[in-house]
């Protein structure tokens, strides 16, 4: 065991990759995926208590977490704060149930600050709250152990009650659907369309009014690009992009389907997905591209990740989007050097925007604000790039700054920086796991299941019964306030719904936010 106290890198690695084999193991519908790391961490500290990361590991990896966290919820974040209020309303309860709950047993049991905020933050499986508790805390480069044990103790038990809701909401979506429940969200289809009649209308016309886009036009034996201001008359032929049940529309309203495919025939006419890895279009609205002025072309869909998206004007696109992009055959080739089309510079790191998006979180992270009473809120490595990635990531890019960094890149910065650190938790608190279980064992778990089970009840009576939410959204909602991936996970696999995966992405960086300011509130005045 001395091998890992005299290389802390052997113990990083050893953690990482042992701690990833346990978090894939599952028990039941249940696996606790990065906390594997946190859970081998504490297990070898316990056995060799003198094992440990150097303190510089835990602020890097904390802070470059936080600021992909922020970063990637960015423009999501300030859509929801628009548009959708409700279900944050009930995050927003819970959290603050959880808090009060951790609070008053905390009290009652005689629990320490530092270990009760630490399982408010494992009962809500938010590791930056953890990180922030731990700054607010800290003693010069002194670390306390209690919140990481606090975190160890609450996380297992809200990933289980967790999915245990979820099942309870499948349940109830069986026994009493809603009208919600009974609807399907149509999936993106491409068809084209006859129309019969003068629709009275231009392209663009038509595509506002259908929410679609139209990228051929075939008139008589001629097929063209379809551009905005062409008006339409009877007998055109429309190769529609739109979602199903939008296209159904149409066809009532406008024509009927077309008997022949002229999209099929790429003599004149040719399709591709080129990917967008120019820096100089990232960050910018898809109209910004002025694609069908420069090369005649038209896109009509965006791949993003694993998921589909209507090429509409005011899309702000981002780096290794893929588009479907619709222009002569001859100017395919053009398009294609123009958007970049580069696997390699759509993986691009982004070293400026990452590095100046840190600096200026890591300078905000030196401010402490004064708070009522007395208290003072420290930023901290932890806060501080997460507010900063927030803010950067809804502007995108300034001038010739882009902030935002490409989804692989982001993900696999946010994966890693959070095995490392959870591992460096791990090491630092496992060497006090033993006695605190000794000691406090049943109260720990009384505080985990309390808290995580306020969160889970006011969710599921928030989301199903006050806002008579279907189950997809409401299994969004409640996996998104909770955070974790785990239960997420389980309900998208019982019900694979768009509604279910946009809940989760509206709410998980709200609440992310207001767990880490909840929790050095907690810290700040009791």
């Amino acid at each position: 065991m001395r091998w890992f106290v005299e290389n802390p890198l052997l113990t990083l690695f050893f953690c990482l990759g042992v701690g990833s084999l346990v978090g894939r193991v599952r028990f039941g519908p249940v696996a606790f995926g990065p906390a594997g790391a946190l859970f081998v961490a504490l297990a070898l500290a316990a056995v060799e208590p003198d094992v440990a990361l150097p303190p510089i590991v835990t602020s890097l990896s904390l802070c470059v977490f936080c600021y992909m966290v922020g970063l990637a919820a960015g423009p999501s974040f300030v859509s929801a704060l628009r548009t959708t209020w409700q279900p944050i309303v009930v995050s927003t309860v819970a959290i603050v149930a959880m808090a009060a709950t951790a609070l008053g047993l905390g009290a009652a049991f005689g629990l320490d600050i530092g270990t009760v905020a630490g399982a408010f933050a494992g009962a809500g499986t938010a590791t930056p709250a953890l990180g922030a508790v731990q700054q607010q805390l800290a003693v010069g480069e002194v670390i306390p152990p209690e919140p990481a044990i606090g975190y160890a103790v609450a996380y297992p038990i809200t990933v289980c009650l967790t999915i245990l809701a979820c099942s309870y909401l499948l349940s109830a979506g069986r026994r009493k659907p809603t009208a919600e429940d009974r609807e399907k969200v149509p999936p993106i289809v491409i068809r084209t369309v006859e129309l019969l009649g003068d629709p009275d209308l231009n392209v663009q016309g038509l595509e506002r009014r259908y929410h679609a886009v139209v990228s051929r036009l075939t008139r008589g034996a001629d097929t063209v690009v379809a551009h905005e201001t062409e008006r339409l008359a009877d007998g055109d032929l429309l190769t529609v992009t739109a979602r199903e049940d939008q296209i159904a529309h149409l066809i009532e309203d406008l024509g009927r389907p077309a008997e022949r495919e002229p999209w099929l025939d790429r003599s004149e006419i040719d399709f591709r997905r080129i990917i967008l890895s120019k820096p100089d279009y990232v960050g910018r609205e898809l109209r910004a591209l002025k694609l069908d002025q420069r090369f005649d072309a038209v896109v009509s869909r965006v791949r993003r990740g694993d998921t589909e998206i209507i090429a509409t004007p005011d899309l702000v696109l981002q780096n290794g989007d893929r588009l479907r992009v619709t222009a002569p055959r001859n100017r395919m080739a053009d398009i294609t050097r123009d958007l970049g089309d580069s696997e390699r510079a759509a993986g691009d790191i982004n070293p400026i925007g990452l590095g100046l998006g840190l600096t200026i979180g890591l300078v905000l992270a030196l401010v402490n604000l004064p708070l009522p009473g007395g208290g003072t809120l420290v930023l901290g490595t932890a806060t501080a790039p997460l507010v900063v990635g927030v803010i950067l990531g809804a502007l995108g890019r300034t001038g010739p700054v882009v902030w935002t960094l490409p989804g692989g890149v982001s993900n696999t910065l946010n994966q890693f920086s959070l095995l490392v650190f959870l591992v460096a938790v791990g090491t630092g608190a496992g060497g006090g796991l033993v006695s605190a279980l000794a000691d406090e064992g049943l109260a720990l778990i009384v505080l985990g299941v309390a808290v995580s089970g306020a969160h889970a009840l006011i969710c599921v009576v928030g989301l199903r019964s006050v806002l008579r939410f279907g189950t997809a959204r409401a299994l969004g909602g409640l996996t998104g306030s909770q955070l974790n991936p785990a239960p997420y996970a389980y309900a998208i696999g019982k019900v694979p719904d768009q509604r279910l995966s946009v809940g989760y992405a509206v709410l998980f960086p709200v609440s992310m936010i207001i767990k880490v300011f909840v929790a050095q509130l907690m810290v700040v005045y009791f």
